[in-house]
């Protein structure tokens, strides 16, 4: 899969090409059915496939929300959409000049021109160009202008609601994982690096690895939860903790991980963080042996459901 950046658009002779167009943040099963269908085009077609995503996300710019959480890493959503198979990643830089941008002069240069696209997949809730000036009735008639089709494609339904990324957010931060599992098709990963600590559960007895998100990620209610670490490609058991240590008076924020029966030193690793299921809320403790006691406690119930 060939990685194109916009700066780089018009340095290429790109080949005809069937794209989807949005920022796809978790890959989640509607994104999966429009990808799908985006390959399935390609391969009729015989010409090659490929997205047309955005960074940062449109709305850090739009709404000038500097406090939009992510559900996916750029990193982890160019490898999913190299593991679905597509030829080509196309990367928007997103900023205040693309934002005020009119929808038809979007198409003609950027879709059009740039990119060579013969065939467009989306959503039926289509919306890009200032202020959402375009949807996907608009793109229609565009495509007949400039000679492209369009495929607009159904949202799946999840009860009484369809699948997107804004109420999977909502879901994480009620701790609602298992129905975040539903709809992402998989369960919610943060990528992460070990960093140092304070080294408490280390003298505790109970070493833990103190995790940095390498992206604003949404991130679920404070408490104690059963996860999966991926560490080079190895799989463990963990208890994770989200939040602020009431036991110490600590009031930052941090995410930290024990991993039972691993001794190996990670400080300054890359790591995946697989959310499994919430255990139980924060306490303050009145001394460390109630805790040290109730972590172990944790550690035997994640040994039992992981």
């Amino acid at each position: 899969m060939r990685i194109i950046k916009s700066s780089r658009f018009d340095q290429y002779k790109l080949n005809k090409n069937v794209i989807a167009i949005g920022s796809f943040d978790g890959i989640h099963k509607g994104h999966q059915r429009i990808l799908k269908i985006n390959l399935e085009i390609a391969k009729q077609k015989k010409i090659k496939s490929g997205i047309l995503t955005f960074e940062p996300h449109p709305q850090e710019i739009v709404n000038n929300e500097q406090s939009h959480y992510y559900l996916t890493s750029r990193g982890q959503k160019i490898k999913k959409i190299k593991q679905l198979g597509l030829d080509y990643y196309f990367e928007m830089n997103f900023d205040h000049k693309i934002a005020k941008t009119p929808f038809d002069q979007f198409v003609e240069k950027i879709i059009v021109n740039n990119l060579n696209t013969k065939h467009i997949v989306v959503g039926t809730d289509f919306r890009l160009g200032y202020q959402g000036d375009g949807d996907i009735y608009k793109l229609k008639e565009l495509g007949k202008k400039f000679n492209f089709e369009v495929t607009a494609v159904e949202p799946i339904m999840l009860g009484e609601h369809k699948i997107s990324s804004s109420i999977i957010r909502e879901l994480i931060i009620k701790g609602e994982l298992d129905q975040v599992q539903k709809h992402l098709g998989h369960n919610y990963i943060m990528e992460g690096k070990v960093v140092k600590g304070f080294g408490r559960g280390k003298k505790l007895g109970i070493p833990t690895a103190n995790i940095k998100p390498i992206t604003k990620y949404v991130l679920p209610p404070d408490g104690v939860y059963a996860v999966y670490i991926h560490i080079d490609d190895q799989k463990y058991k963990g208890v994770a903790n989200f939040g602020h240590k009431p036991t110490f008076d600590d009031n930052n924020f941090t995410i930290e991980v024990h991993i039972p029966e691993f001794n190996s030193e990670i400080y300054g690793e890359d790591i995946d963080l697989e959310l499994i299921e919430y255990i139980r809320e924060e306490k303050k403790f009145k001394n460390t042996d109630q805790l040290v006691k109730t972590i172990k406690s944790d550690i035997l119930y994640i040994k039992d459901l992981l």
